[in-house]
């Protein structure tokens, strides 16, 4: 299945789908930033990003925010994906595999960061929150470039940051991790508010562009993904 000929009835179901889901978000704080401890990133790659089907492969680590991120666990997993890369449908394209490492876990994270988008996304189901919401747990969205949304640049200086809106909604916040470096976009997932996932985000970056749990879930996966393609 190739984007050129994915049905257009298709496309129509999975946003109906879509708009259910987002009717089941909790865009509300269940505990306090400072309660959290056990923070998890995940990060999703293909062996090869332009075939269709192809393998995909998820990394999901988790840090313990109060001992200097030290790794607490890590997991990975594979699978055949024949959905392909549509703007604002990326759950369906890597959910199945995120799922799939998801189940792997010994440790329960009390967060979640995913590299994708939360609620800043036109029907409010990016991939966290679609993790989020099926999985029921706190999860927020980072996103490494604009999806939708109205917003003014931050400086250019640390932790500088400004709110994203869309249709006049708040939806989320474009950060300005590091000098220098391009911002990136926090929206909520599921079982958390704007502000402390921005807070729960802001914690979790240290001297790098990427929150600390997403970076070392991408950098652990493409050692994996540089081992299989080896082993191949």
């Amino acid at each position: 299945m190739s984007k050129g000929n994915v049905p257009k009835e298709l496309i129509e179901k999975l946003k109906r789908e879509q708009l259910e889901l987002a009717k089941k978000l909790n865009l509300t704080d269940i505990k306090p930033v400072y309660e959290y401890r056990y923070i998890a990133g995940i990060d999703t790659t293909f062996l090869d990003i332009w075939k269709n089907p192809t393998k995909a492969i998820s990394s999901i680590v988790v840090l313990d925010i109060k001992s200097n991120f030290k790794v607490i666990e890590k997991v990975f997993a594979e699978k055949i994906i024949d959905f392909p890369y549509i703007p604002t449908f990326l759950a369906y394209r890597e959910l199945p595999v995120i799922l799939e490492a998801y189940k792997k876990l010994k440790t329960k994270p009390d967060i979640f960061l995913i590299d994708g988008m939360g609620i800043l996304h036109p029907r409010k189901m990016g991939i966290a929150s679609h993790f989020g919401v099926i999985t029921n747990t706190v999860s927020v969205g980072c996103g490494k470039s604009k999806l939708i949304g109205e917003f003014k640049e931050p400086i250019n200086r640390r932790f500088a940051y400004n709110p994203v809106y869309v249709d006049g909604e708040h939806r989320g916040y474009i950060v300005r991790s590091r000098v220098n470096s391009k911002p990136i976009f926090i929206s909520t997932g599921n079982n958390i508010s704007l502000k402390s996932a921005l807070n729960i985000t802001l914690l979790s970056i240290t001297k790098y562009r990427l929150p600390e749990p997403i970076r070392l879930a991408h950098n652990f996966l493409q050692e994996y993904r540089r081992k299989l393609i080896k082993g191949n």
